[in-house]
C-alpha cells in the first residue's frame, strides 16, 4: 500500500474529527490509495526452454528508501510466477535459482538488464526469463612434493567492464584492477570448486591463507597458521607471481573448467617493529598486512604489546601496505586506521620498521541544512577519497546531531571529499574548506595541519532529469544513461549518476546536485560484444528543476 500524502492525512483527520458533531458532506471524500499493481511470467531454462521450478523472482526499488519495499514471489513448477500488491514505481527486476546465473529483465548477454516502470494498476503479464546455466571452475592445488594443500583460497577474479569503470566512486580508479567475484577453499584432498560463475574470462588467484573453521574443530591449526606464517608465495594460475604472466581460464554457460595450480615453496620472511603514538609506544594496536592494491590475498595481523612491538611472520616476497587501526575509547573492537605505510620484502627479515600514530592531522566541520523538510544528520558520513596512487588511509567521520563532524590523523594528502547517508532527493549544494571551493580544488592537507573547517551544505532542493533513449527503430530497452558534472574532475565525480531506460525508454533520475551536466547514453551490448551510444548532451540544473531530454543513440553504418 502507498503512503498516503501529508495533505490526505490532514483531510482523512480532519473528517474523522467531524464525524464526531455531523455527518460528512457527500461530495468530500478522502484520497484513495493508488490501486496496486500486478507482475507475473515464466522462468525457463535458456538452453532448452523447460521450465524452471522454486526460481526466486524479486522487485527492487530502483531508488531504495524508507518508503520502498521489495516485493518477491517462487515460481512454480510449470515455471509461473505471480507477484501482487505492488506499489507502483520503478524497480530493478530479477530472478535467480541454484546453479543459474541471476538474470535481469530484458537483460542481454552481461547486462544489468532494464528498469520495470509501473504506473497505478498496472499489470505485466507476460515477463519471460531465460537463465543461462553457471559455470564452474575446479582443481586441485598441491605443493611442489605434489601432496595436497588443504585450506588454501582461491579466488577468481575477472577485469572490470567499462561501465564498472564508470561508476566507480573513487577519484582515479585503477583501470587495471582486477575484481574478486567468487572464491572457494581447498579440502583435505586439495580440491576446490568455484561454482554459480557467469560465462566469460576469470584470472585465479591462490593463496596460502587459510581461515578458521567457524565450528572451531581446526582451531588449533589455525592458529599455528596464523604464528608460523606461510612458506608458500602467491601466484596466479597456471603458477606464476605476477598478474600481467598469467592466463585466463574462459567457461562457457553450463560449462566446468579444469585449472590444477602447485604452489612451490619460497624464502618468506618476517616484518617486525613497533609502532609509536603521541604519547610513546602505542600498546594494543592492531597491525595488518596485506598486498598493495588489492583487498583479498595473504592477509597477516598482529597486535602491538605494552611496548609498541608486533612481529608479523611468513611473509611471501612482494609489495605490501601494512595499515595500523587504533582502538577508539569507549567503543569496542578497532575502529579507525591511523596510519598506513609501505613495505617491499624480498625475503630478508624487516627488523626496526618503526610506524607513526596521531602524526596527522584532526579535520573538524560542520554540516548545515537548507531547503525544505527534516533530515537526520547522524544518518550522514563523511569520508575522504585520496586522489593519489598511495591511497593515504584516513577512518571517516559520522555526523553529530548539531551537525558538527572530525575526522583525526588524516595524513598530509590530496583529498576528494564524499557525502553518504543521505536521504532521496537531498544533495549536497556546497562545500568549502576554508577559501576553497572543495568541488573545485580539493581538500589540501600539509605538514600535519588543516587551516580551517570543512563547510558542508546539504539540501533538499535538488534536481530531477527524466527523458527517453531511441534510436532510428524507435524506444532503446535497458539502454545505459549516465549523467556526470561537466566537467568531471576526480574532486566532483561521486556526483555522477548512471541509470538504465525502462520497457518504454523511459529513465528519471532524482536528487541531482545543481550545475552543468554532460549527459550520454549507450545501446545494451549485443550478442557479438558491440554497442552504440549518443553524442554528449549539455543540460544546466539548478534549484527544484525538472527537465526532460531526448536522447538519440547513432547506429553505426554498414
Amino acid at each position: 500500500m502507498s503512503l498516503l500524502p501529508v495533505a490526505a492525512v490532514i483531510i482523512v483527520c480532519a473528517s474523522l474529527l467531524a464525524q464526531t458533531s455531523s455527518p460528512p458532506a457527500s461530495d468530500k471524500t478522502a484520497e484513495r490509495p493508488a490501486p496496486p499493481c500486478v507482475v507475473s511470467g515464466r522462468v525457463v531454462n535458456a538452453l532448452d526452454g523447460t521450465p524452471l521450478k522454486s526460481a526466486r523472482v524479486a522487485l527492487v526499488p530502483e531508488r531504495p528508501d524508507s518508503h520502498h519495499r521489495v516485493y518477491a514471489g517462487t515460481s512454480d513448477s510449470d515455471g509461473q510466477f505471480v507477484i501482487k500488491d505492488v506499489e507502483h514505481g520503478r524497480y530493478e527486476f530479477l530472478a535467480t535459482h541454484p546453479g543459474f546465473v541471476d538474470q535481469h529483465f530484458e537483460a542481454k548477454g552481461d547486462e544489468r538488464g532494464a528498469t520495470l516502470s509501473l504506473k497505478p494498476g498496472d499489470k505485466v503479464s507476460d515477463v519471460l526469463f531465460r537463465m543461462t546455466v553457471a559455470a564452474v571452475i575446479t582443481g586441485r592445488v598441491t605443493n611442489d612434493d605434489g601432496e595436497a594443500m588443504v585450506r588454501v583460497q582461491v579466488v577468481a577474479l575477472r577485469a572490470p567492464n567499462e561501465d564498472e569503470m564508470e561508476d566507480d566512486p573513487r577519484p582515479t580508479p585503477r583501470k587495471l584492477e582486477l575484481r574478486p567475484v567468487s572464491s572457494a577453499q581447498t579440502d583435505d584432498r586439495g580440491l576446490y570448486r568455484i561454482f554459480g560463475l557467469k560465462p566469460g574470462e576469470y584470472y585465479l588467484q591462490v593463496t596460502d591463507s587459510s581461515q578458521p573453521d567457524p565450528i572451531g574443530a581446526a582451531s588449533e591449526s589455525y592458529q599455528l597458521q596464523e604464528f608460523f606464517g606461510s612458506e608458500f608465495a602467491s601466484l596466479y594460475y597456471p603458477g606464476v607471481a605476477q598478474v600481467s604472466q598469467a592466463q585466463t581460464i574462459s567457461v562457457k554457460p553450463g560449462a566446468e573448467a579444469q585449472a590444477d595450480v602447485a604452489m612451490r615453496r619460497v624464502r618468506t620472511a618476517e616484518v617486525a617493529g613497533h609502532v609509536v603514538g603521541l604519547a610513546g609506544p602505542s600498546r594494543d594496536a592492531f597491525v595488518e598486512l596485506q598486498p598493495q592494491g588489492a583487498d583479498y590475498g595473504v592477509r597477516l595481523n598482529d597486535t602491538t604489546d605494552e611496548k609498541g612491538n608486533f612481529r608479523l611472520k611468513g611473509v611471501p616476497p612482494g609489495s605490501y601496505v601494512i595499515t595500523v587501526y587504533q582502538q577508539v575509547e569507549g567503543i569496542g573492537g578497532y575502529y579507525e586506521p591511523r596510519a598506513r605505510q609501505k613495505v617491499e620484502v624480498a625475503g630478508d627479515n624487516i627488523e626496526s620498521l618503526t610506524i607513526s600514530l596521531g602524526l596527522g592531522a584532526n579535520l573538524y566541520g560542520r554540516v548545515q541544512v537548507t531547503g525544505s523538510g527534516s533530515l537526520n544528520l547522524e544518518r550522514i558520513i563523511v569520508a575522504l577519497q585520496s586522489t593519489e596512487e598511495d591511497e593515504q588511509s584516513c577512518g571517516p567521520g559520522r555526523v553529530k546531531k548539531d551537525g558538527t563532524f572530525e575526522i583525526t590523523a588524516v595524513p598530509d594528502g590530496n583529498y576528494a571529499v564524499q557525502i553518504w547517508g543521505l536521504e532521496e532527493k537531498w544533495f549536497v549544494k556546497s562545500m568549502r574548506f576554508g577559501a576553497d571551493d572543495v568541488f573545485r580544488e580539493g581538500l589540501q592537507l600539509e605538514k600535519g595541519a588543516s587551516s580551517g573547517k570543512l563547510e558542508i551544505t546539504v539540501s533538499s532542493a535538488s534536481a530531477q532529469l527524466e527523458g527517453s533513449v531511441s534510436d532510428d527503430d524507435g524506444a532503446v530497452i535497458g539502454a545505459r544513461v549516465r549523467v556526470a558534472p561537466d566537467p568531471e574532475t576526480p574532486y566532483n565525480r561521486f556526483l555522477s549518476r548512471s541509470t538504465r531506460t525502462d520497457q518504454a525508454g523511459h529513465f528519471s533520475l532524482v536528487g541531482l546536485s545543481l550545475g552543468k551536466y554532460r549527459v550520454s547514453a549507450r545501446s545494451p551490448i549485443s550478442s557479438d560484444g558491440s554497442s552504440y551510444q549518443s553524442e554528449p548532451k549539455g543540460v544546466t540544473l539548478s534549484e527544484n528543476d525538472h527537465k526532460t531530454l531526448s536522447v538519440k543513440l547513432i547506429k553505426p553504418q554498414d
